[in-house]
């Protein structure tokens, strides 16, 4: 059996530089409009033979033999700068300095020992060394520009890439937060739920959980974790499954505190700390069993009066030494209303960083229906803080829940 030989061509080291034939075409063009346009001012005194073979002489002379040096050059340098990592621009600026530089020198010994007098050719000789020079360096230098715009544009398209990239990461992190999250709140007789987490970013580190241990008690935890965006929404994810296993094991506030404490100064890692509020209400009881983490201190509304439940908060879990978690108990009635929240939403800011503060929160739970919903004091709550804010961009994730017994 044979083999046949490829016709491909073999790659070499100068590939990417053309064969001369193009740049001899390319040039002998150019240098035929440069000794058209050195013709115009000839053609005011009349046009000789003599101007004629000195205007397309010089161009010709000086553009083909440039061309053919800076193709040399172009063949050596290339090779170099690409083992180098350099970009291939950078041999096209090399090669044209060079090559007019050498083309611009012979050029000037031989007209000058042809036409200039011998007193003057060294002069003649200097000017045009000069001349040359400056050229090829004013040449030299739009390849340079081109290699910096290259430069920049590359560098645009990897900050482009790698956005891309990040917003898809995140998109990615918002999708598994929002499975972690609740979507609706649980129906329970004897309670009105509702709730809901507004992150300040695409993903963020507040937590919301609603449990049911059985038909008449609910664990409502609200929480909110150190950092934000990806980092933040990742433990915040692991902390809600480990809180869902503990509630499930122990059912009182205080043990899952302990034990999620436990979990947390496992992991070893530093300035990771959860501030978090687990509240188990139970109807048939008509209670609230609270504990505290370093989380803000719930609202309670009765009747007429507004005013937080003051429970032990110690301070956020994995943060100072290890301790036991206290807990109290409150009696609920009928028609009482309950606000779990995190500082996101106090801490709102407008544009003159101005907080929405406790002073705002209060008075607006104060002043609502003695029988408003808890879906309408959200909206109430959460169309204040818009207003506040303004233009403002959100500072903060903030989660809110709003229960109605009764």
């Amino acid at each position: 059996m044979s083999l046949r030989r490829s016709s491909r061509p073999t790659r070499s080291v100068s590939e990417g530089t053309a064969p001369f034939s193009v740049y001899f075409r390319q040039a002998l063009l150019i240098c035929t409009g440069l000794g058209a346009l050195t013709m115009i001012p000839n053609a005011v005194t009349g046009l000789t033979l003599k101007s004629l073979l000195l205007a397309f002489g010089s161009s010709y002379s000086i553009g083909l033999s440039a061309t053919l040096f800076a193709w040399l050059i172009l063949r050596r340098v290339q090779p170099i700068f690409a083992l180098r990592g350099w970009p291939s621009i950078r041999s096209w600026a090399v090669a044209l300095l060079g090559g007019c530089f050498i083309a611009n020198s012979i050029y000037s010994i031989v007209f000058s020992a042809l036409f200039v007098t011998a007193g003057k050719r060294l002069q003649f000789w200097g000017f045009w060394q000069f001349a040359g020079v400056v050229l090829s360096l004013l040449a030299s230098g739009v390849f340079v520009g081109i290699e910096l715009v290259q430069r920049e544009l590359a560098k645009g398209r990897a900050a482009l890439r790698s956005n891309a990239a990040l917003a898809e990461e995140l998109r990615l992190a918002q999708i598994i937060q929002q499975r972690f999250l609740p979507k609706s709140a649980p129906h329970v007789t004897g309670l009105q739920i509702a709730g809901g987490c507004y992150p300040a970013r695409e993903v963020g580190g507040d937590l919301l959980s609603y449990q049911m241990l059985d038909g008449e008690r609910v664990c409502i935890s609200v929480g909110d974790v150190t950092g934000k965006s990806v980092g933040a929404a990742m433990l915040m994810g692991v902390t809600l499954g480990a809180l869902q296993a503990e509630i499930h094991d122990h059912q009182n506030p205080a043990l899952v505190m302990d034990e999620l404490d436990r979990w947390l100064r496992s992991q070893a890692q530093a300035k990771t700390f959860v501030a978090l509020s687990i509240a188990l209400v139970d109807v048939s009881a008509h209670t609230l069993t609270l504990a505290n983490a370093g989380q803000l201190a719930p609202i309670l509304r009765r009747r007429d009066q507004v005013r937080l439940i003051e429970e032990p908060a110690g301070l956020p879990l994995g943060m100072g030494p290890p301790t036991t978690h206290q807990y109290i108990v409150t009696d609920l009635q009928a028609g009482d209303l309950l606000l779990f929240y995190t500082d996101g939403v106090v801490e709102a800011q407008n544009e003159a960083g101005e907080l929405w503060g406790f002073e705002r929160l209060m008075n607006l739970v104060g002043a609502g229906s003695a029988h408003i919903t808890p879906a309408a004091m959200m909206n109430h709550i959460h169309s204040a803080i818009a207003d506040h804010v303004g233009a403002a961009e959100q500072h903060d994730d903030w989660t809110l829940v709003v229960v109605r017994v009764g």
